[in-house]
């Protein structure tokens, strides 16, 4: 089904409300199992965040600390199952490429967060390593002088985003979901502490169990959702010409904030510098690039590897993700409503997350319980402690988003 005037179908057991990664993923998963799936998307198929980003992948966060051990979990099955299980299952690799990360460091801070970071992923079984300036340039000639060290991550890698939300979306269908496009839901309907349906301009559909895979645009639909627990956060991201092959590892810096790739195409692609837009991005949901963060971008990209600054660059886009205040996903049931579940907030990593994270809420809905630890992750968790913001991917920027505006 795609959009139009046609109506909706009245009835379905399971709704999932948007059509990217963990949409497609979580549809895919909960009608392997026998459900009968409809999602509704108010645009196209991967046309948010999931196809605006990097395309990076990989097990665990050198960011998370008290929750590491489920997030490792999480990240590490996900892994898996790009790797092995879905190749097999949905006929298609995804041009996923496990090369391995780098995490470069360019000042004496962030080469004393890697030391600590390899140690604590190292207690938890990753295989990472710490290389210093040389081990660096052995690996990536282009690098510049003034990368001190790195952190090789060896289970990680990229993929094409593309390739995997329509791979995921056919097997839904596949198995008998509708997909319904250009189909915005406008309401939740609950009676009696239960999910009974929901409203879109196309009609009404009842069902006992809608899915929220709505990442930013979650508190349009849950608006007692705590104000800054889940805020949209823009990210913008460039993309030079064509070049020989020059950068054989995906990289990231700066904390994470900074990152790219060489495309098999051979273009790079290079995304952050949020410090430098409007709010630092956070708050904005407008999917427009600004000059500064643009150029922000060029800078970086030309002072880790100084060859590329005389690449031109040929397209750029601006993608909205969703950030949490702690940094951690909000996946599971949501407010003590039966058959109300939330998967969204991913911080920009959802691509090392969706697929593990379909499975997770397909074992919810169909029994009653998933096989990983979800506890970290409760939707439920802001309404119980308050919003104090504090989350890791934006640690030196902005102190609380609450204090600006958090939606449009």
């Amino acid at each position: 089904m795609s959009g139009g005037a046609q109506p909706v179908p009245g009835r379905a057991e399971v709704v999932v409300i948007g059509a990217g990664l963990l949409g497609c993923s979580i549809a895919y998963q909960v009608a392997k199992r026998g459900q009968q799936v409809l999602v509704l998307e108010a645009r196209g198929i991967c046309s948010g965040a999931s196809g605006r980003n990097g395309g990076m992948t990989g097990a665990g966060s050198a960011l998370h600390s008290a929750a590491g051990h489920a997030v490792y979990a999480l990240t590490r099955e996900n892994l898996r199952m790009l790797s092995e299980e879905l190749p097999r299952e949905l006929d298609d690799d995804f041009s996923l490429r496990l090369t391995g990360t780098l995490d470069l460091a360019t000042t004496e801070e962030q080469y004393e967060h890697l030391v600590a970071s390899v140690r604590a992923q190292q207690e938890h079984g990753l295989a990472v390593r710490l290389l210093d300036a040389h081990e660096v340039r052995e690996l990536v000639p282009v690098a510049a002088d003034r990368i001190l060290g790195a952190r090789l991550s060896e289970e990680a890698g990229h993929l094409w985003p593309f390739q995997l939300v329509h791979a995921l979306a056919r097997g839904a269908r596949y198995y008998g979901a509708e997909i319904a496009t250009w189909t915005p839901v406008t309401r939740i309907v609950s009676e009696n502490g239960a999910v009974v349906a929901v409203e879109t301009p196309r009609g009404r559909v009842e069902t006992g169990t809608v899915v929220l895979a709505t990442n930013a645009w979650t508190p349009r639909l849950l608006p007692d959702l705590p104000n800054g627990a889940l805020v949209p956060a823009r990210g913008q991201i460039l993309v030079t010409e064509p070049v020989a092959p020059v950068l054989p590892y995906p990289f990231s810096t700066n904390f994470d904030k900074e990152y790219g790739r060489q495309t098999p195409t051979g273009q790079v692609l290079c995304g952050g510098c949020r410090r430098l837009d409007e709010d630092e991005g956070l708050g904005h949901d407008e999917e427009n690039v600004t000059p500064r963060v643009l150029s922000g971008i060029a800078r970086t990209l030309a002072t880790l590897f100084p060859p590329l600054s005389r690449l031109r660059m040929v397209r750029a886009w601006a993608g909205i993700m969703g950030f949490t205040a702690d940094g951690l996903p909000l996946i599971g049931p949501y407010g003590g409503i039966d058959g109300l579940y939330v998967a969204a907030g991913f911080n920009g990593g959802g691509f090392s997350w969706g697929a593990a994270v379909g499975k997770a809420i397909a074992q919810l809905i169909c029994l009653g319980r998933a096989v990983f630890d979800l506890q970290p992750f409760d939707p439920n968790r802001f309404a119980q402690t308050g919003v104090t913001w504090a989350n890791p991917f934006t640690a030196g920027e902005r102190n609380n988003p609450r204090s600006r505006r958090t939606t449009s």
